[in-house]
C-alpha cells in the first residue's frame, strides 16, 4: 500500500483533544497533529483548518507560535498541523522539481482522507493557511486541490512562479494575503522564483474575476508596534473574494502573536491573525 497508518499518540491522559499521527506515504514516514475543539461531539460535523509551518520550522513550532488551538476551541473547528519532510514544502522554491519531486499535495490529500475517516468533519468546509513557505504551499493547494479547499490564507508567503505557471484549475478559491512591507525574508516586492505580495494579490484577483474593491484602515490600537495595517477587499460577481492585509512597516511575522521574533521584523498587534483568518474562512464552503 502507498500509505499505512502506523500509530496515534494521545498527548493528554485526560482528553483526546490533541493527537499525533504518523503514517507512511511514498515509502517515507510522514506525520501531523490534530487538535479537536473542546466541544467536540460526534453528533456534529466540524470544519477543518490545515495550518502549515514555514521553512526550517516544524508543525509543533507553528502550533505554539500561531496559537490556533485556542481559536479552534472558541469557534468550533478542527485544526491540523502537518509536518513537511525536511522542514520543507514543495512549492517550486529552491532546486527541487515542482512537478517531479516529493508529492506533498498527495500527502495532504491523504491526511484529509484519514481525518474524514477518523473524525466527524464537514467536507464542504476545508481550509488551508500557513506562514511563509506554508503560505506558498497553501497557494499550491488552492490550485491543485480546488475541488476540496474552500478558501486559503497566507501570512508572509506568496505565490511561487511555478504555482502561477502550472495553476490550471478553473475553480475559484477565495484568498486572504497578509504581508508586511518590511518583511526581511519574503520580500514584499518579490524575489527569485516568487511573485511579490501585490503581484500575488493581482494574480488571484484575475483568477477569481474580482471587479470591485474597498479599503479599510484598521485601527492603530497598538502604537508601540510601530506598524499599521489596512484591509483591501476585492470582490467578484459571485462570492470568491480576495482580501489583502498590507502591514506598513510589518515584518515576517504572525500579527497578534504573543511570541516576538525581533530578527524577523516588527509584529503588528492591531489585529488577531487567527480571528481574521476565521472571519474570512467562515464565509465559504464548497
Amino acid at each position: 500500500m502507498k500509505f499505512l497508518l502506523i500509530l496515534c499518540f494521545v498527548f493528554s491522559f485526560q482528553n483526546v483533544y490533541s493527537q499525533k499521527f504518523v503514517f507512511k506515504y511514498e515509502g517515507k514516514k510522514r506525520r501531523y497533529v490534530v487538535h479537536l475543539p473542546k466541544d467536540y461531539n460526534r453528533s456534529k460535523s466540524y470544519p477543518i483548518v490545515l495550518n502549515f509551518h514555514g521553512l526550517v520550522a516544524n508543525n509543533q513550532q507553528q502550533r505554539k507560535y500561531s496559537q490556533m488551538d485556542r481559536t479552534a476551541d472558541k469557534h468550533g473547528f478542527i485544526v491540523v498541523y502537518p509536518f513537511g519532510k525536511g522542514h520543507f514544502w514543495n512549492t517550486g522554491i529552491g532546486k527541487k522539481s515542482y512537478l517531479n519531486s516529493r508529492d506533498d499535495v498527495g500527502f495532504v490529500n491523504e491526511i484529509l482522507n484519514q481525518l474524514i475517516k477518523n473524525f466527524n468533519t464537514d467536507t464542504t468546509r476545508i481550509y488551508s493557511c500557513g506562514l511563509s513557505l506554508g503560505g506558498y504551499f497553501s497557494y499550491r493547494l488552492a490550485c491543485e486541490m480546488s475541488h476540496r479547499i474552500a478558501a486559503i490564507a497566507s501570512v508572509g508567503g506568496v505565490t511561487s512562479d511555478s504555482t502561477a505557471k502550472y495553476c490550471t484549475s478553473s475553480i475559484p478559491v477565495p484568498v486572504l494575503q497578509i504581508h508586511g512591507t518590511k518583511d526581511p525574508i519574503v520580500k514584499y516586492g518579490g524575489f527569485k522564483q516568487s511573485l511579490g505580495a501585490e503581484q500575488t494579490v493581482n494574480y488571484w484577483i484575475k483568477k477569481n474575476k474580482c471587479v470591485t474593491s474597498d479599503t479599510t484602515l484598521m485601527p492603530d490600537i497598538c502604537s508601540k508596534d510601530k506598524s499599521t495595517a489596512q484591509l483591501i477587499r476585492f470582490k467578484s460577481a459571485n462570492t470568491e473574494e480576495v482580501w489583502f492585509v498590507k502591514i506598513t512597516n510589518g515584518g515576517h511575522t504572525w500579527p497578534g502573536a504573543k511570541i516576538d521574533y525581533l530578527f524577523l521584523g516588527k509584529t503588528n498587534m492591531d489585529f488577531s491573525t487567527n480571528e481574521l483568518i476565521w472571519t474570512f474562512f467562515m464565509k465559504y464552503h464548497k
